[in-house]
Order: structure tokens, then C-alpha cells, then sequence
């Protein structure tokens, strides 16, 4: 399989689709999520250390996992990282955390 590079898909994707009008992957979470806010829209793009899985968030929520949480769980394959080992790509639009 190629490798992707992340960043410059993101631009290619905003060109195809309207990337601020995609929620937070966490909105409809059973749960609830720490710090995530239901009304904004994504502005992260999260990829896991391991398998490449990718998720989008809200700005509250990308802050919170990657200042404040202690590990992140990948969705893919069940293994938990340290947040420093993911990474946050802005969306077109988005400032830095």
C-alpha cells in the first residue's frame, strides 16, 4: 500500500468537501466526552501512532487530549499512547493548538 502524506491530502479533501462542516467524532459518543463541545465544528485531524486511524475533532477536545489526557486510545487496533505520540493536523482554517 502507498504511504499517505497527511497534510497535503487534508488540502486536496478541503477542495472536495466542506471540512468545517463535519462534527467532532466524538458528538454522538454514548457517553459523553471531557471538554467536547456538541455545537463546534472539527477543526483537528487526529492520527494514531500505530495504525494510522484518523479522527476529527473539535478544538476543546483535540486541547484536552493532547494537553491534559494521559493516553489515547486508538479505535483500530485497542492500544492506548501517550498523546505526544499522536498527531493534531489543523484543518484549513484552524490555528494551532
Amino acid at each position: 500500500m502507498p504511504s499517505v502524506e497527511v497534510e497535503s491530502d487534508i488540502d486536496l479533501l478541503a477542495e472536495l468537501v466542506g471540512l468545517d462542516d463535519f462534527q467532532c467524532c466524538d458528538a454522538n459518543h454514548p457517553r459523553g466526552i471531557s471538554f467536547h463541545d456538541p455545537s463546534a465544528p472539527a477543526e483537528f485531524l487526529i492520527v494514531s501512532p500505530c495504525c494510522g486511524d484518523r479522527g476529527l475533532l473539535c478544538r476543546r477536545r483535540a486541547a484536552y487530549l493532547r494537553n491534559v489526557a494521559a493516553t489515547i486510545h486508538c479505535m483500530r487496533c485497542d492500544r492506548r499512547w501517550p498523546p505526544e505520540r499522536y498527531r493534531f493536523i489543523p484543518l484549513p482554517g484552524a490555528g494551532p493548538l
